[in-house]
Formats: C-alpha cells, structure tokens, sequence
C-alpha cells in the first residue's frame, strides 16, 4: 500500500533531510571557497537546488503513486534500475551510517565527555529503529513537528549571532573573485543540499499532492537557501573569514563565542542549538535510513519489513563503529556526498529527458 504525504510533509521531509549535519561546517566550507562573497555562490547553488527540486516534483507528480524504483523500470529497464538504486542505496545507507556515528563524535567532545561513542550511537539507533517500524506517514508527522522547532530555534540563534557581529568582518559584500570562481564554487556548494533526492522516493497522489506541491517544494529550497546565506553571514561576522576557516565546526565555534548579558540564563546559546542540531541530525538519519530500507525492499520482498529493518540498522550500526578516527568517519561522508552528482544530477536529469522522448508526460495527463 503507498503511503501517501500531504503537501506540508513532503517540504519538511526535505527540510528534515537537508539541514543536518552538513550545518556545522558550512561557514568553514564558504567562507575558504568564496569568502565574503559567499552569499552569491550560495545564491547560485540555491538556484541549480530549484532546478533539480523541480525535477525530481515533475517526476513523481507525472508518474503518479509512483516512486523512482516504478518509473525507472519503465523508462530504462530493469539492470539500469538496478543500478540506480544500488547508488542511491549506498548513498543513502552510508548517510545514515556515518551521520550518527560523526554526530556522536560531537556530542561526546562537547557535553557528554565520558559517555563512550558507542553508547551515544547505539541511543541514536534504538530511537530510529522504533520510529521506522511505525511507517512513512507517522515519521513525516514526526519530522514535521520537529522541523517546525528546528526553524523557530536556529532563525533566533543566527538572529543573535548577527546582533554580536561586526559588519567590517562581512566587508566587501561581493568579494574579490570574479563570477566564474562564484560559479566554479557553487558546485562544491551544491552538497549542503544533499538530500533533495528523497523525493525520488515518496509516491505522489495528484487528489492530496495537487500542483501547488510545486510551490511547497521549491519554496522550501528557496528558504533553505536564504537559510544558509543568514548562518554562513552570521558567522563571518563574528569570526571574520580568515578566523572561521580554522574551525571544522565552525558554526558551533561561532556560538560558543556568543554571550548575550540580556538573555539572563539563556545568555549561553550553545546548549538550545545542540538540542536543535541533534533534533536536525535524528530527522537526517531517519529520512536516509527509511530510503535505504525501502529501495533494498524492493529487492527482498519477501522479507518481513520489521525484519529487514531491523537487519538494516544492525548492520548499519556494527559498521558505524569500525572507523577509529574522526577524519576517517568524515572521509567517508565526503566520499559519499560525490554520490550526490549522480543521484541529483545524471539519474533525474535523464529520467526527465526519456519522460519527454517517450512523451510519458502527455500519456498521463
């Protein structure tokens, strides 16, 4: 049975996916690629995020209760479907993986110091394990509630930061590199929004997804966007560019320099955004690790869903321990995120141009 999301579900679903880990260090990542000029970079990535939203939309609203694993094998076949999903399974489950594992490495080093990082992940583990076996639609109900939090929490942390910041530090406003280094950057820039490609796997109803799912979903990117652009500011304008790019988390760096004498008790904001990050990082994994239980249930359809989720998330969590270092886990998050230019830009891109040559849309009207 598909399990149908209303308009509202699908845009924080993306939300929920997007804005995750990737946060923490997307003031470091800008400001070495473009400095004070990474406004525009970010606005150009924002831009070709649109875009590749408003394909992945055309495709599920067009092939109707359809996810990509249905329409694929119509468009291109069984083995080449077969192979698309082995990518976006690899991307997905490894996200999954070594999010939880990184996010605990954080956690370890900045509150709970003496809780061993196999506890911390075996907590995050237990929670999603619970939440994927209650299904789609009670964990978009779930990831809606906490994005709502999500936002209201970081748009009064990063309105803070800015009332601490200098404008010097943001000076010059465009930068000194030229449009094609703002262009050449935005590539790179385009990972933070990994994770637009769960759209590929929720079905669309045209009687509850009418067309204003359009709207939802690019306006959701637009705002993830402007988003980036207030924290990546924010916090150039406490640290100033050649200061934050010396902080792998640099975000939190930034916050933990803040002391607003007004806010009394709340005057630390360090402790609301780490309940905010981790709420953002529980929806992050639980998103990639449904995507990954549902694309390797295609496959194994005779295996109980419980079940395979459950042999999903052991598995997950046995190889979230094998590397030792920090830097190991994250090399292997930023080997995973190349996947992102297959899963958001070939495979959709040519999905939409056989759905155009075969007339496919036409058809289903």
């Amino acid at each position: 049975m598909k399990e149908n999301l209303t308009n509202r579900q699908i845009a924080f679903m993306l939300f929920g996916y997007i804005v995750g880990y990737g946060i923490m260090g997307l003031p470091k990542n800008i400001a070495e690629s473009a400095g004070t000029g990474g406004w525009i970079t970010l606005l150009i990535a924002t831009a070709i995020a649109v875009i590749i939203t408003y394909i992945f939309t055309y495709l599920g609203y067009i092939h109707e209760n359809k996810t990509i694993y249905e329409y694929s094998k119509i468009l291109t076949g069984k083995f080449i479907t077969a192979i698309f999903m082995f990518i976006f399974f690899i991307e997905f489950f490894f996200f999954f993986t070594m999010a939880i594992r990184v996010s605990s490495e954080i956690i370890k080093l900045t509150v709970l110091i003496k809780t061993p990082v196999w506890a911390l992940c075996l907590s995050f583990y237990l929670v999603i394990y619970y939440i994927l076996l209650k299904g789609l639609r009670i964990m978009a109900r779930v990831i809606e509630f906490y994005g709502m939090i999500i936002i209201m929490a970081y748009l009064i942390i990063h309105f803070l930061i800015s009332t601490q910041g200098k404008l010097i530090n943001i000076r010059p406003y465009f930068g000194e590199a030229d449009i094609v280094t703002y262009f050449k950057s935005s590539i790179v820039t385009i990972l933070p929004f990994l994770g637009i490609e769960i759209l590929a796997i929720i079905p669309f109803n045209r009687k509850i997804n009418n067309k204003k799912v359009f709207k939802y979903t690019v306006s959701m990117i637009l705002f993830i966007g402007l988003f980036y652009i207030l924290v990546v500011e924010s916090c150039i304008s406490v640290n100033g560019v050649d200061g934050i790019i010396f902080y792998k988390d640099a975000l939190l760096a930034t916050i933990r320099r803040i002391d607003v004498e007004w806010l009394q008790f709340l005057r630390r904001l360090d402790g609301i955004f780490l309940m905010a990050w981790i709420m953002s990082i529980f929806c992050t994994a639980t998103i990639n690790a449904y995507g990954a239980v549902f694309l390797i249930g295609k496959y194994f359809k005779k295996i109980n869903r419980n079940l395979l989720i459950f042999i999903i998330v052991v598995i997950s969590y046995y190889i979230s321990q094998i590397p030792k270092t920090f830097n190991d886990v994250q090399t292997i998050l930023d080997y995973s995120s190349y996947l992102g230019f297959a899963t958001m830009g070939f495979i959709p891109i040519l999905l939409l141009i056989i759905t155009k040559v075969k007339k496919y849309d036409k058809k289903t009207k």
